[in-house]
């Protein structure tokens, strides 16, 4: 009886250390690519990318639904029609970009927008991301890791994926200021439902400055739960695979 509990415990504590160095390797693999980041140049990330191997094996969900939006007159901004709802891998943790939403991609740098709006497999990770940016209820460390979950579970390819995150690890911090220097100023990025129709010809920065002199105030919007932030502090593997 005593030799069978000691094995049971010794297969527990091999378990335990499994997963523990299991963890410490996918957070590892994450500081690496984030260190190379910041001083490798972005077209050569896809080639060290293969080369190490860091994109993840964890199984994810379903792909994000698409959904409609509708563009300003220069194709720059466009404004989300329907609700965008993305749930983290397995778990119940979601989050709701509202209708109304003007999303410019502007947290993703400029490098990628063309692959952004053309797309869709890219293009709604990036319009969770930029409304993250936007809102700033998760932490900018969260809000990117995010992102790379979303672009994970929309079966983007690996490359072009470490490629986009470690440019928003690197230069990203630019659009998460400019946000908080806008959300100070009382602008707005989530429009009611009354000033959806935009007109032919109106563009997105005069817009909105017609409506901050209006002093109208955007839509209510719900709350992102601290939950949902808290999966961007996971390594990859646990953040989609655990309930």
């Amino acid at each position: 009886m005593t030799t069978d509990v000691a094995k049971i415990d010794k297969k527990s504590r091999r378990g335990y250390l499994t997963h523990s160095v299991s963890k410490i390797i996918c957070d590892l693999r994450l500081w690496v690519l984030h260190q190379v980041c910041m001083v490798i140049p972005t077209q050569a990330l896809c080639v060290i990318a293969c080369v190490l191997g860091l994109w993840t094996s964890a199984l994810a969900q379903q792909p994000i639904a698409p959904v409609d939006f509708r563009p300003f007159v220069d194709g720059r901004n466009w404004i989300v029609r329907q609700p965008l709802v993305y749930t983290i891998g397995v778990s119940k943790d979601t989050i709701t970009v509202p209708p109304g939403f003007v999303t410019d991609f502007a947290s993703i740098p400029q490098v990628f927008h063309s692959l952004l709006r053309q797309n869709g497999l890219y293009l709604l990770p990036a319009v969770v991301h930029d409304y993250l940016y936007w809102t700033q209820s998760c932490s900018r460390d969260q809000s990117d890791q995010i992102l790379n979950l979303g672009m994970i579970e929309n079966n983007v390819p690996g490359p072009q994926r470490l490629a986009i995150y470690g440019a928003v690890r690197a230069a990203g911090g630019f659009a998460w200021d400019a946000n908080t220097k806008d959300r100070a100023a009382k602008l707005i990025r989530i429009l009611p439902p009354d000033r959806l129709d935009i007109g032919p010809n109106k563009l997105w920065p005069d817009y909105q400055r017609e409506l901050s002199r209006a002093g109208v105030l955007e839509a209510p919007s719900a709350v992102i739960s601290v939950s949902f932030c808290a999966r961007g502090d996971l390594a990859t593997n646990d953040a989609l695979g655990t309930k």
